[in-house]
């Protein structure tokens, strides 16, 4: 199990690579450029960000402070939690991209004493710290879904419509490699692809077929930039018959043969 908090006046180049922790981004002071699976994204100060264990950060340039907030599934996850405050919920995988939250000055209070807390229990060593840790977070997470709900606007969507939404995202992530087309998730989710596409098209969010693309996508390129895999390797671990289907795929997605988009990267 494992739980852990930082505070830093400077971040290493790395803050998650593929690791095993679920990430709480929030800078308390200045700001924060940094790169999630090559989309650049900035963070400014009392702005809090979530991001899964899959995703690949680099931090690109930074100026101030943030807390760091990590855990695993072990220590909060298995749990029986409410799933829009599980892992697998609302702000992990309720919303395109990594979930931002602007807060304001009450809810910066909220949040630093719910940190005094945290702080307090690391200097207490006895059988409960874990369980007296495991509640923090969840009134933190708790307390961030609300925001995200009201700062996304999913409070006035239908639940159903969100819950196909977190499921089909969630059921992407763990079948992306072999399951390649919306009528694939269609059949998982006992639904008709016609029906998800409506839906999604409702809670304005990208279509499930550009969802399933871009999550192969966003693998692909990580294997290309962290890994000596060959191309013909890439496409047998994401679920292509053979190298030229892949390529084919991957410039059709991106505009760029994957030679040129390695070249490009390192020469950037």
């Amino acid at each position: 199990m494992k739980f852990c908090t930082r505070i830093e006046d400077a971040f290493s180049s790395t803050v998650s690579s593929k690791s095993n922790c679920y990430s709480l981004l929030w800078v308390t002071d200045g700001m924060i450029d940094l790169s999630v699976d090559e989309i650049v994204m900035q963070l400014d100060k009392n702005q809090m960000a979530f991001i899964t264990p899959v995703k690949y950060v680099k931090i690109l340039e930074k100026h101030g402070k943030a807390n760091i907030i990590q855990f695993n599934r072990e220590f909060y996850c298995i749990r029986e939690n409410d799933h829009e405050v599980s892992c697998e919920g609302i702000l992990y995988f309720g919303a395109q991209g990594v979930p931002k939250l602007n807060l304001d000055n009450k809810e910066v209070q909220s949040f630093e004493r719910l940190l005094e807390v945290i702080h307090e229990e690391f200097e207490i060593i006895d059988t409960i710290q874990e369980e007296m840790l495991r509640i923090v977070l969840k009134k933190w997470l708790i307390k961030a879904t609300r925001i995200a709900k009201v700062q996304n606007n999913i409070v006035g969507w239908s639940n159903s419509k969100t819950e196909v939404l977190r499921q089909f995202k969630i059921l992407v992530e763990k079948n992306y490699k072999t399951h390649h087309k919306v009528s694939d998730y269609a059949k998982l989710l006992n639904m008709s692809p016609k029906t998800i596409s409506n839906q999604f098209k409702i809670l304005g969010q990208e279509s499930p077929s550009v969802i399933i693309q871009q999550r192969i996508i966003i693998e692909a390129k990580r294997y290309m930039l962290y890994s000596n895999l060959s191309i013909k390797e890439i496409a047998f671990k994401l679920g292509f018959d053979d190298a030229s289907s892949f390529s084919h795929y991957f410039k059709s997605r991106t505009g760029v043969s994957s030679k040129q988009f390695k070249e490009t990267y390192y020469q950037s």
